[in-house]
């Protein structure tokens, strides 16, 4: 790491994002795995829902996160944010410089690589993601190459829209007759049609789902990116000597970029934890942050 961060790197938090909720499943590995870590959480819910928005539109969001993010000196970034992952991460890295910033569209890859052992022969894998996440086309084009670069046949990739979803979570409907109904709305043709061996959940908010999905994909197995993610930035912290050795339980900080009723107590019930509170911040301007 350059100068700017080496001050406090051992000890420094660790910069989650998402663009609402959803990101908290990540959040949650990661305490399990690296309970001694701190970790600021920031949910851009005022621009949400980000699968919604325009490639630019979301660069931008992106941008301001990250610059935000800077100026709490993190000593890394990771984007619990599919949508985000796949339109903006170059972006993101070039803006973060040496500091650290890592995605979610690889991890759940190789997840579905590990999955895929005891599968046919090629595998039929679903991508359950946002709309911009499908128009990017990302997962179409990554996973036939990481499949194929580490020898294993050429998955067939089929992809959903499940936008809706997000909103499902936000509003706590993890479950019920309004989440069956819908996850039957998206998935009853694809598991008709195309009996998929894997499905991706490539949205960190569909895990909350996860139980009205597999009703709905019976025959499919989930793969969830979370603890994949949380296992990459443990190597990472390893290899840059980065682990805090402070010993101690970890700190955490909820900011939103929008006041909502009841978010506090959706994070509470997520994490299984009482939080502190959660803090307003505006990072409209990108360049409202001093770095």
């Amino acid at each position: 790491m350059t100068d700017i961060y080496t001050s406090a790197a051992r000890s420094a938090p660790i910069g989650v994002f998402d663009s609402g909720l959803g990101g908290l499943t990540v959040l949650r590995e990661l305490l399990t795995l690296l309970p001694e870590e701190d970790f600021v959480y920031l949910a851009d819910n005022a621009n949400a829902p980000y699968g919604r928005n325009s490639f630019t539109t979301v660069r931008h969001d992106t941008l301001n996160n990250v610059d935000f993010f800077m100026s709490q000196g993190v000593k890394m970034i990771v984007f619990a944010c599919n949508t985000s992952s796949a339109i903006a991460l170059d972006a993101a890295k070039e803006r973060a410089g040496s500091l650290p910033v890592i995605g979610v569209i690889k991890d759940g890859i190789k997840a579905a690589m590990e999955a895929s052992a005891d599968k046919n022969d090629p595998p039929k894998i679903a991508v359950l993601a946002t709309d911009a996440t499908v128009s990017n086309g990302i997962f179409t084009k990554e996973l036939p190459r990481i499949f194929t670069e580490n020898n294993l046949s050429e998955p067939i990739v089929i992809q959903q829209a499940c936008q809706d979803f997000v909103q499902l979570v936000e509003e706590g409907n993890w479950t019920g007759p309004l989440a069956e109904e819908m996850a039957e709305h998206y998935l009853g043709n694809v598991r008709e049609s195309e009996q998929p061996d894997i499905a991706i959940l490539a949205c960190t908010h569909f895990p909350f789902l996860k139980d009205v999905i597999q009703k709905a994909l019976p025959e499919t197995e989930l793969v969830d990116c979370s603890k994949a993610v949380a296992h990459e930035v443990k190597k990472l912290l390893v290899s840059m000597e980065l682990l805090n050795d402070k010993k101690h339980k970890s700190e955490l900080m909820f900011y939103v970029t929008e006041d909502q009723p009841g978010i506090e107590q959706n994070i509470e019930r997520i994490l299984d934890i009482e939080i502190d509170g959660v803090h307003h911040v505006d990072i409209k301007n990108a360049e409202g942050f001093e770095r």
